[in-house]
């Protein structure tokens, strides 16, 4: 936690918190306290009864042997009785696989670009401002002499 701490401060800190707040295993599940962080962020409605239903609920399931984890948890609430609390723990299943794939993209676009820079010369990366200039002069030429369409990959 001390690491997500560092990592995310102001309101990626406290959604974190929610999200801790969301798995069976963690010292403040469904507590009000950390849950209201992200119901505040999302805009939904946090009724306390249902988390007091929901806590007696899921502790008889416990009692049954089952280790849950979120994912059981949220298959475990019925949507019409746990309406909020479903959704929470939707978002709180969603959002560390969203943040993920974005930190991969952004990953995947940086080794992009370091392969583009080393595989490329500077004399070619000179030319691409007057090749993006060129391109524009065809366009205003061709829109002013309704010239037949053409792509900018002929062009270029």
């Amino acid at each position: 936690m001390n690491q997500l701490d560092q990592r995310f401060t102001g309101v990626g800190a406290d959604l974190m918190k929610g999200i801790q707040a969301c798995h069976p295993a963690s010292a403040t599940f469904l507590s009000e306290e950390f849950l209201t962080k992200v119901t505040i962020h999302y805009k939904i409605q946090l009724k306390s009864e249902e988390i007091l239903v929901a806590k007696n609920f899921l502790a008889r399931k416990k009692e049954t042997g089952t280790n849950p984890d979120m994912l059981s948890v949220y298959r475990l609430l019925d949507s019409d009785m746990f309406p909020t609390l479903k959704t929470i723990i939707q978002v709180a299943l969603i959002i560390p696989v969203s943040s993920c794939s974005c930190e991969r993209s952004f990953s995947a676009l940086s080794s992009l670009n370091t392969w583009l820079w080393d595989r490329t010369d500077s004399v070619t990366w000179q030319f691409c401002p007057l090749k993006r200039i060129h391109w524009m002069a065809l366009n205003i030429m061709k829109s002013s002499t309704d010239l037949p369409n053409s792509n900018q990959e002929d062009i270029v």
